[in-house]
């Protein structure tokens, strides 16, 4: 299962949102289901709070995030956002950030959902490749250069990849994906796109988020890209499904029924 921009913040019907999914899937509404990926902007900021200048751990919502999903019966991992990196309401997510700020940011990550800012997933003779598209941004590039590298040996086993990151990728269509600022493009990234064409064949799904839409596109007429709606934003609980063949090797993906979100006792 593919969620993206929780936005865990002071908004308790975030809360009860994502509650009101772990329940279901601790209760098997969703049979076989293996793990939960969410791709991005978890929190809206990782601090709520402050005093004489210092950040309150009472306002922590990394630590909210992570307390909410501890019940979960499945495994989960987390992708980190632009607004993963927004430490308080004094920064921009948006704003160009400096290599001091990203590091601070992914220590207080790490610290907090013990994930590194990028790395890969082993399931099934699979590989899943959690991606950091904020983490070059003080090199006004999505990806930098020690992240690219890393993608490169990743792809190099010749696993079946499924790549799941948060911001939107130029694909063969131009569609709305979000911000024209924000889109990940073959100008900014000619290295990426490049191992993309590369490992065309091996590179079975692409999943994104920040847009806050459902979009579904192809890269290279054969790599389909999907962008999820905000889970957070929205009055339901809203998803992508992913369904693997091991045998063809291939992927089915089908999007979330309109469930109406349910109080948890």
């Amino acid at each position: 299962m593919v969620i993206s921009d929780i936005h865990i913040s002071r908004d308790e019907s975030k809360d009860r949102r994502l509650q009101s999914l772990i329940s279901d899937i601790n209760t098997d509404r969703y049979p076989g289901l293996k793990g939960l990926i969410v791709t991005g902007d978890c929190v809206s900021k990782v601090y709520s709070d402050k005093k004489d200048g210092m950040h309150l751990e009472s306002g922590n919502n990394l630590a909210k995030l992570v307390e909410l999903l501890q019940p979960l019966s499945v495994p989960y991992f987390l992708v980190m956002g632009n607004h993963d990196y927004k430490i308080d309401s004094d920064k921009d997510s948006d704003a160009p950030f400096s290599r001091q700020e990203i590091d601070t940011m992914e220590a207080i990550w790490k610290k907090y959902t013990n994930f590194e800012p990028y790395y890969s997933v082993h399931h099934s003779g699979w590989k899943f490749i959690i991606l950091n598209s904020m983490r070059g941004r003080y090199l006004d590039r999505a990806f930098d250069p020690s992240q690219i590298a890393w993608f490169e040996n990743e792809l190099a086993t010749g696993q079946p990849i499924l790549m799941f990151f948060h911001h939107p990728i130029e694909t063969d269509h131009f569609n709305l994906w979000g911000k024209w600022a924000d889109l990940i493009t073959p100008e900014k990234e000619p290295r990426f796109y490049e191992l993309c064409v590369m490992h065309k064949e091996q590179i079975k799904g692409i999943f994104v988020g920040h847009g806050h839409r459902w979009i579904e596109d192809t890269l290279y007429e054969q790599v389909p890209v999907f962008e999820t709606e905000s889970f957070g934003e929205s009055d339901e609980t809203l998803f992508y499904l992913i369904g693997i063949d091991t045998v063809e090797q291939k992927i089915q993906v089908s999007r979330s029924p309109v469930l109406t979100v349910r109080e948890i006792p």
